[in-house]
């Protein structure tokens, strides 16, 4: 499998309908969207991708996961934002998605960590963070075993499948 990175345009309206494809799928939706209210999450138009991402006040670095010349999923990094549980000038956020189901456990997502880790570490950062919603174990997993070492949690962040549960964050030095 020949896999690639190609950065995304957010001013693309084909590039922010594949990204809301995936913001739409129900069984993907709940993992990468918090939903902060008791009922369903809206309904998310490549329009407001391209919004969302064109105006932000974060410098965003993203990349589609390209495998065999199909897009399987994304990855990305924004520029020390101001919800990182420790604030500092060289730490990103990191974001990916890995929106074919097809491709999930074949190894992609950890090529794309490979990936944006060195791009981040090209670009002068020293230490990445992420969150995973206590319900996605998979996940969890998945960044213990590339090293990811948990460093709290936001408790009652995101409302899944009739309850409340709390956003792990986890963090990985360069």
């Amino acid at each position: 499998m020949k896999i690639d990175f190609i950065p995304i345009d957010f001013t693309n309206m084909n590039d922010c309908a594949i990204l809301a494809k995936w913001f739409n799928d129900p069984e993907i939706s709940y993992l990468i969207t918090p939903n902060f209210y008791q009922g369903p999450l809206g309904y998310v138009s490549p329009d407001y991708v391209s919004q969302l991402n064109v105006y932000t006040k974060y410098e965003k670095h993203a990349f589609f996961i390209v495998c065999d010349n199909y897009i399987i999923g994304d990855v990305n990094i924004l520029d020390h934002p101001d919800f990182l549980l420790k604030k500092d000038n060289l730490s990103c956020w990191l974001g990916i998605t890995i929106g074919e189901k097809a491709y999930q456990g074949l190894g992609v997502g950890k090529e794309a960590m490979r990936f944006i880790e060195k791009y981040a570490k090209d670009l002068g950062y020293e230490r990445m963070e992420l969150g995973v919603f206590e319900f996605n174990q998979k996940a969890i997993q998945f960044y213990k075993d590339l090293g990811y070492t948990q460093i709290g949690k936001i408790p009652r962040f995101t409302f899944y499948n009739g309850r409340w549960y709390d956003d792990i964050r986890f963090e990985k030095y360069l």
